[in-house]
C-alpha cells in the first residue's frame, strides 16, 4: 500500500475526475479530497492510496507533470502526521522544571525580622 500527496489541484476537480485521469494505476483504494473548514469548499490537494507501492511509484511519474482541469499537478509520497513528523516535534525540548535558588531580599524591621508583606 502507498499513499501519495497530490498538490496544485484546482478546486473544480473532483474524486471523479481524479480516479478517471488514474484510471490506469488501478486499483486506488482511497482518495481522500480535504475541504476547508470554514467555507467547506475543497482545498487543493488529495490524497491518493493506492493497494502497491509499484502501482504508486508509476502513478506518481504520470502525476507529476500531468494537466487536469487546466493545473499541473505535483505528487510526493504522502508523509505520516504521526507526532515525529510534526514540526513542533522535531524541535529540541527544553525542560521547564529549572532549579532555581529564591532570594529573601525581603527589608529587616526593627525587630529583626524580615518584614511582611501583605496583600492589598
Amino acid at each position: 500500500m502507498m499513499k501519495l500527496f497530490v498538490g496544485n489541484l484546482s478546486y473544480e476537480t473532483t474524486e471523479k475526475s481524479l480516479r478517471e485521469a488514474l484510471a490506469e494505476h488501478e486499483p486506488i483504494l482511497d482518495i481522500h479530497r480535504p475541504s476547508d473548514r470554514e467555507t467547506g469548499k475543497p482545498r487543493g490537494f488529495a490524497f491518493v492510496t493506492f493497494a502497491s507501492p509499484e502501482e504508486g511509484m508509476k502513478a506518481m511519474d504520470t502525476i507529476n507533470g500531468l494537466k487536469l482541469d487546466g493545473r499541473e499537478l505535483r505528487a510526493d509520497e504522502a508523509a505520516d502526521r504521526g507526532r515525529d513528523n510534526h514540526p513542533a516535534a522535531r524541535q529540541k525540548r527544553v525542560s521547564m522544571d529549572v532549579e532555581v535558588e529564591r532570594v529573601d531580599d525581603r527589608p529587616v524591621g526593627p525587630d529583626g525580622k524580615k518584614v511582611r508583606y501583605k496583600s492589598i
